[in-house]
């Protein structure tokens, strides 16, 4: 049972980069829009977080029974980590790089939102399925 839900959080995790980064770099393309930073790799970055995320938490959830009644404060720490971390890989762009323009911006936070959105459904449903256990 834990490899299949393995399973289907790889499939998601796969699925919505390869949608949502294709989706972001046509339009990119298509308005000609050049960003100071890899779109490439803020999609790969936020990815491979959450899948990481996801996976630690199915696995505590799963594994034991400790953390059972903190996830979702552990889920809050691992935000926090997961933005520090985001803005150590990408410090050139955030903090030294030129001026970021709207449209930049906003294409840096998108995948970060994508992401956190995924996070959100896939931990409250195992939050939900160890409260009903």
């Amino acid at each position: 049972m834990l490899i299949k839900k393995l399973i289907l959080y790889t499939l998601g995790v796969i699925s919505l980069f390869l949608i949502s980064y294709n989706v972001h770099y046509y339009l990119t393309l298509k308005f000609e829009i050049y960003h100071p930073y890899s779109l490439w790799s803020v999609y790969i970055f936020q990815a491979v977080a959450s899948y990481v995320l996801v996976v630690v938490f199915e696995l505590l959830a799963s594994l034991t029974k400790e953390f059972k009644d903190q996830l979702g404060f552990l889920y809050l720490g691992s935000m926090a980590v997961k933005v520090l971390f985001f803005c150590v890989l990408f410090r050139d762009v955030i903090f030294f790089g030129p001026d970021l323009s709207k449209i930049d911006s906003v294409s840096l936070l998108l995948p970060i939102f994508i992401f956190i959105f995924y996070e959100v459904i896939v931990i409250v449903k195992i939050l939900n399925r160890e409260t009903q256990n």
